[in-house]
């Protein structure tokens, strides 16, 4: 674990520390993973995260998706009212589907949030099955909707409505969401999604664990001229025309674009940055042109799963997420861009270094830039680790400029 590191670049000097880290949730019986938060008004804080193993989700009874809520900035949590935000249950069996938690989530000048759910309307009115295998097996979709959610800071549902994406120019695919919102200075919105496609099985390859990697991922653009009304197609970043390699040996990534996410830089530029796979590094684009056209995505040089951007105040960008071995200890880090242009990523601050799942949420406080993140088994056995406890925590991170 690193504590306290000092950048420089170019003249510009900054340092980055690590103020505290404090435990949120604390089981002492289940594997805790995928910690993802929104911020309501005040100090509350909505929490949801998983109570299983990863990959074993289904040998487990009971619900897996725990929904809490802190009323003083994450110091206590207590399970949140089912009439805060929405919720939609799997109609096979009966666990939680869908929650104002994952998917594309936008903070508008407002004060109210957006949001687009996780996975298409299709999969949550007909229910994953799990019986029937993955779900993107399940739901490859010639013409996909998906939900578009409205709400105030204090969680009360202002617009719940589905909608289409104009113009996308491929037939049959799955889809499921990660990015940032972003509000732009017209007022359209603007966010990223992810399509996935099934392989032939004579593009099949196995993994180390030897089971086949049977899907490839895309990335896609999408944006609204009228609060969510309407959506239209602008850019895909497609693996197959891209062809992002890594490494000495120009070795092909081993997934494709999945897990992006997107902010507006101090110049005005939009990035998109997104996961290529477990080993390979992210890649990133950039529009210039408020987000009408796009760059061919090229590598940050660094690994990382469903990375989050923040804009500190001081200007510096920073790039939050991780990576390891799945089932091993894991790296779960913060990058910065000095100069807050994106065009160069130090190394990463590794504050993290025993096992969890890397994905992380984050959010500014004073300043500040809090990552709340895992501390658990991940896809191994309960106890592996011989962790204490599985922990869900947040390190307060104070970045400064010299």
């Amino acid at each position: 674990m690193i504590t306290s590191a000092t950048y420089t670049r170019d003249g510009r000097i900054v340092t980055i520390d690590v103020e505290r880290i404090d435990t949120w949730i604390e089981d002492p019986d289940h594997i805790v993973n995928f910690p993802w938060m929104v911020e309501l008004d005040g100090d509350r804080l909505y929490l949801g995260y998983s109570g299983a193993r990863h990959g074993g989700e289904h040998e487990e009874e009971g619900e897996h998706a725990h929904i809490v809520m802190s009323e003083d900035g994450g110091q206590t949590w207590r399970d949140a009212p089912e009439d805060v935000f929405e919720r939609s249950r799997n109609p096979i069996t009966g666990l939680t589907a869908d929650a104002f938690l994952g998917g594309c989530i936008g903070y508008l000048r407002d004060g109210s949030i957006v949001r687009i759910g996780h996975c298409t309307q299709e999969e949550i009115d007909r229910g994953n099955d799990p019986a029937k295998g993955n779900m993107h097996e399940q739901f490859q979709l010639d013409d996909p909707t998906f939900r578009w959610q409205h709400a105030s800071r204090e969680g009360r549902m202002l617009e719940s409505s589905t909608f289409k994406v104009t113009g996308m120019p491929w037939g049959r695919k799955s889809y499921q969401t990660y990015s940032t919102i972003l509000e732009l200075d017209n007022g359209d919105l603007i966010t990223a999604m992810e399509w996935v496609t099934l392989l032939p099985e004579s593009e099949w390859v196995i993994e180390g664990n030897r089971r086949p990697r049977r899907f490839r991922f895309g990335v896609f653009i999408v944006r609204t001229p009228d609060r969510g009304k309407t959506w239209e197609f602008v850019a895909n970043f497609d693996p197959d025309e891209v062809k992002p390699v890594y490494g000495h040996a120009d070795r092909p990534v081993d997934e494709g674009f999945v897990e992006a996410d997107m902010a507006q830089l101090p110049n005005g530029d939009l990035i998109c940055v997104m996961r290529t796979g477990s080993y390979s590094p992210m890649y990133q684009s950039r529009s210039t042109d408020g987000g009408r056209t796009w760059s061919i995505p090229t590598t940050t040089g660094w690994q990382s799963v469903k990375p989050r951007l923040q804009v500190l105040p001081s200007g510096v960008v920073t790039c939050a997420s991780g990576r390891g071995a799945y089932g091993h200890p894991q790296v779960t880090h913060v990058m910065l861009s000095l100069d807050g242009t994106a065009e160069h990523w130090e190394a990463p601050f590794c504050f993290h270094t025993g096992p969890g799942c890397s994905y992380i949420s984050t959010m500014q406080r004073d300043g500040k830039l809090h990552v709340i993140y895992s501390h658990s088994d991940f896809t191994r056995d309960f106890g592996t680790h011989r962790l204490p406890t599985q922990r869900i925590r947040r390190a307060v991170l104070d970045v400064n400029v010299v």
